[in-house]
C-alpha cells in the first residue's frame, strides 16, 4: 500500500514537469538602444582621488566631467551619492558649452574642519546622459582633508647636508620650529625657516638658533615664512620611509637664484629612534645653475635623540685628554716665528660605542698659542688623514681682534714618521677673525718622539741630497781621516773638506781652495781656480765657518750658532785676472739623508723655517675665507 503511494506521487511530479515545459516560450531579449542626443557623459581618470589641503588653501576642489560628443550646449544633472556630514556643496548640473568635451565642476566645503577626512561620491545617470555602451566611469569618488597642523612643543634639530655637499660648509645643528599633522596613513611635519639667519654662536649643547653660514641678514629672505615639508609614510609616524617635498628655502647664495631642497625622485630617508636620516644623494639642492646631490642630512625629532646620537663637543678645550708621554715635543710656528716645547694628548672617548663619536681619534696640543687655548685635530692612523675642526679660538689677538684657526686649503695637513722614528705633524692652518677675514696661512709643525733623539758619526756619513741651490744635487759624505770628511757631488766642487765635531755633533765647512774647474771645450775652454767662500749676513767671508747640525726632521741644516748661512764658489780665470764669477751658489743649504723619497719632500718644507721672520708674528689682512666652493663640483642632473 505504501509502495503504491510512492509510485503515484512520482507520476504526479512527471505530469507537472511536462506541463511546465509545454508552457515555455522562446523569447529574444533586445539590447537597449542609445537614445538620440545622448551625451555619453563620464568622469575621466585624471580626477584626484584624495586632496590634502593646507589650512590657508581655498576650501574648494575641482571635479572634471567629460562627454563623448562636442556639439551643442548641455546641462547634465549630477547625483550626490556620498557626502560626509553634508559638508560638500555640489552644483546641481555639469554644464558644457557648445564645442566642449570637458568641463570643471567646482565643489566647495567652507565648513569643513581641519584634521578630518571627508568622502564625496558624485554620479551621472539617465538615458540622455549615460551611454549604455560607454567605457568611462559614471561616478567619481574623492576625499578631502584640510591638514590640521599642531605645534610641536620643542624645536626639532636640523643638520643640513645640502649646503655642505654644494658649498663645502660644515654640518652644524640648527633649532627649527615645527608643526605636526596626522593624515591617516602618514604623518607630516612642517619645518619653519630652517635656513634663517643668525649671527650668534651655539648654545651649551652646540646647537645654533639659525643657519650659521650666512655672511649677512641679506642672505635670507625674511619677508615671509619658508616651509620644509616632511612626510613619514607610516600611520604611527615613529618609523619608516620619509620624503621631503621640494620647497624653496628663502636663500640665494652667490647670485645663482632662489635655492630649493627636497627629495630626489624615488629616494627616501628613514626614521628610527626619533632620528630622520637622508643618506648621500637622497636629497637634492636646486638653483638656477642646476641640481646637485646633497650630502647626508639628519633631522632629530627630539633634543634627547640629538644628545644621545652625538655626545657633541662644544669646546675642544673642555674635553678630557690623556697626555702621550714622550721625550720630544717641539712645536715650530711659522706664524709667530718661534719654537715651543709642548705636549700632545689624546681625548678619552666617552661615546666609544658610537662609530661616529666626535671623541674618536681626537688629539690636542694644549696651551699652544696662549694659555688655556689649544689646537684640536683628528688623526686616523689607518688612513693617514688629518682633519682640523673649524673656527678654533687660539686666545691671541691681531689688530685688536680675536684670532681663530681653521684647516687650510693651501697648506696640507699630514703626519709622517721619519727614519729616526720621529713623528712629524704638519698642520695647514688658516688664521682668521670670527667674520672669516684671513690674516695668515701657514704650515705649522709639531715634532714628537717617544724616545730621545740621538745621532752618531755614522749618521753624518753616506748619501744625501743637497737642496737650497738652483737644483738638488746627489752628494756623498765620507770620512777621509778621523773626524775629517770629504763631500763629493757638489756642482763645480770636486771635493769639499769638512770637519766633524764629536762633542757638538756638528759638521763644519770653512773657506778653502778647490780643484780647478774647466769650462767650455776646445779653443773656448778656460780653466778657473775654484774657491769656496762662506756666505754670512754681512757678505762673503774667507774665514767664517758654515756649520751643520741635525734638526728634528733628521736633516742636516745650518745650525742656529753658525756664523755662515750659505756658500758661494767663485772661479778665477788662471789666464785672465779680470775674468771671475760665481760657479755655484747656495744661500740656504741642507743635506737630506737618502732614505725615502717621501722624506726628501718632507725636508724641503723644513728649510723654509730658517728664513722665517723670527722677530714676531707674520700676519696681514688677506681678504675673507671663500665659501664659494660650488664651482668645484659637478651637477648631478
Amino acid at each position: 500500500m505504501k509502495l503504491n503511494r510512492i509510485i503515484k506521487a512520482f507520476s504526479l511530479l512527471l505530469v507537472v514537469a511536462f506541463a511546465a515545459c509545454s508552457d515555455f516560450e522562446d523569447t529574444e531579449l533586445l539590447s537597449p538602444e542609445k537614445p538620440a542626443g545622448n551625451q555619453g557623459v563620464f568622469f575621466p581618470t585624471t580626477n584626484v582621488t584624495a586632496h590634502e589641503l593646507e589650512p590657508t588653501d581655498p576650501t574648494q576642489i575641482t571635479v572634471k566631467v567629460s562627454r563623448t560628443v562636442s556639439s551643442g550646449a548641455a546641462s547634465i544633472p549630477l547625483v550626490v551619492v556620498t557626502n560626509d556630514e553634508g559638508v560638500f556643496n555640489v552644483p546641481a548640473t555639469a554644464n558644457f558649452a557648445d564645442g566642449e568635451t570637458e568641463t570643471d565642476v567646482v565643489v566647495t566645503f567652507p565648513n569643513a574642519g581641519e584634521g578630518v577626512t571627508y568622502k564625496l561620491v558624485i554620479a551621472v545617470e539617465g538615458d540622455q546622459s549615460v551611454d549604455p555602451y560607454g567605457e568611462g566611469a559614471v561616478s567619481v569618488a574623492t576625499q578631502v582633508t584640510r591638514i590640521k597642523w599642531e605645534t610641536v612643543k620643542d624645536p626639532l634639530i636640523y643638520v643640513d647636508g645640502a649646503f655642505s655637499g654644494v658649498w663645502g660648509t660644515s654640518k652644524l645643528p640648527v633649532y627649527v620650529e615645527a608643526e605636526r599633522a596626522q593624515l591617516g596613513a602618514s604623518v607630516k611635519y612642517r619645518l619653519k625657516n630652517a635656513y634663517r639667519y643668525t649671527d650668534k654662536g651655539p648654545d651649551q649643547d652646540g646647537v645654533y638658533d639659525g643657519f650659521p653660514h650666512h655672511d649677512s641678514e641679506a642672505d635670507f629672505d625674511s619677508s615671509k615664512d619658508w616651509f620644509t615639508i616632511l612626510e613619514i609614510h607610516n600611520a604611527a609616524g615613529t618609523s619608516g620611509n620619509v620624503s621631503m617635498a621640494v620647497n624653496e628655502i628663502g636663500v640665494d647664495w652667490g647670485g645663482y637664484g632662489m635655492i630649493s631642497v627636497g627629495s630626489q625622485s624615488g629616494k627616501f630617508g628613514t626614521l628610527s629612534n626619533n632620528k630622520i636620516t637622508f643618506p648621500d644623494a637622497t636629497l637634492a639642492f636646486f638653483d638656477n645653475d642646476g641640481g646637485y646631490n646633497a650630502q647626508t642630512t639628519i633631522i632629530y625629532l627630539t633634543k634627547e635623540a640629538y644628545i644621545k646620537d652625538n655626545m657633541r663637543i662644544v669646546d675642544f678645550n673642555d674635553v678630557e685628554y690623556v697626555d702621550i708621554e714622550g721625550e720630544i715635543g717641539e712645536f715650530e710656528s711659522l706664524a709667530y716665528g718661534e719654537t715651543w716645547t709642548k705636549t700632545i694628548s689624546q681625548a678619552i672617548d666617552i661615546d666609544s660605542t658610537n662609530e661616529a663619536s666626535e671623541y674618536k681619534n681626537l688629539y690636542y696640543i694644549a696651551d699652544l698659542y696662549a694659555d688655556g687655548y689649544g689646537l684640536a685635530f683628528y688623526y686616523d692612523a689607518t688612513t693617514g688623514k688629518v682633519k682640523i675642526p673649524e673656527n678654533q679660538q687660539i686666545g691671541t689677538e691681531v689688530f685688536g681682534q680675536d684670532m681663530y684657526v681653521s684647516q687650510s686649503d693651501n697648506n696640507e695637513s699630514s703626519v709622517v714618521v721619519n727614519y729616526k722614528g720621529t713623528s712629524i705633524y704638519t698642520f695647514g692652518l688658516t688664521f682668521h677673525f670670527s667674520d672669516g677675514t684671513i690674516v695668515g696661512d701657514f704650515a705649522e709643525t709639531f715634532y714628537y718622539s717617544e724616545e730621545a733623539l740621538t745621532y752618531t758619526k755614522e749618521d753624518f756619513l753616506g748619501e744625501f741630497t743637497l737642496i737650497g741651490g738652483s737644483a738638488p744635487a746627489d752628494v756623498e759624505i765620507a770620512e777621509e781621516s778621523p773626524n775629517s770628511f770629504v763631500i763629493t757631488g757638489i756642482s763645480r766642487a770636486e771635493e769639499v773638506v769638512a770637519e766633524f765635531s764629536p762633542e757638538d755633533q756638528t759638521l763644519s765647512i770653512t773657506p778653502q781652495e778647490l780643484a780647478d774647474v774647466t769650462l767650455g771645450e776646445g779653443e773656448d775652454a778656460a780653466t778657473y781656480n775654484a774657491v769656496w767662500y762662506t756666505q754670512t749676513p754681512g757678505g762673503l767671508s774667507d774665514s767664517a765657518a758654515l756649520e751643520f747640525e741635525f734638526d728634528l726632521r733628521g736633516n742636516l741644516i745650518v745650525s742656529e750658532s753658525s756664523v755662515g748661512t750659505g756658500f758661494r764658489i767663485i772661479g778665477y780665470n788662471v789666464e785672465d785676472e779680470d775674468d771671475a764669477g760665481y760657479l755655484n751658489t747656495n744661500l740656504n743649504p741642507a743635506f737630506i739623508p737618502v732614505v725615502a723619497d717621501a722624506e726628501e719632500l718632507e725636508l724641503q718644507s723644513s728649510v723654509s723655517l730658517r728664513s722665517a721672520n723670527k722677530s714676531g708674528a707674520n700676519f696681514s689682512i688677506q681678504g675673507k675665507i671663500s665659501k664659494d666652493k660650488k664651482r668645484n663640483i659637478s651637477r648631478a642632473f
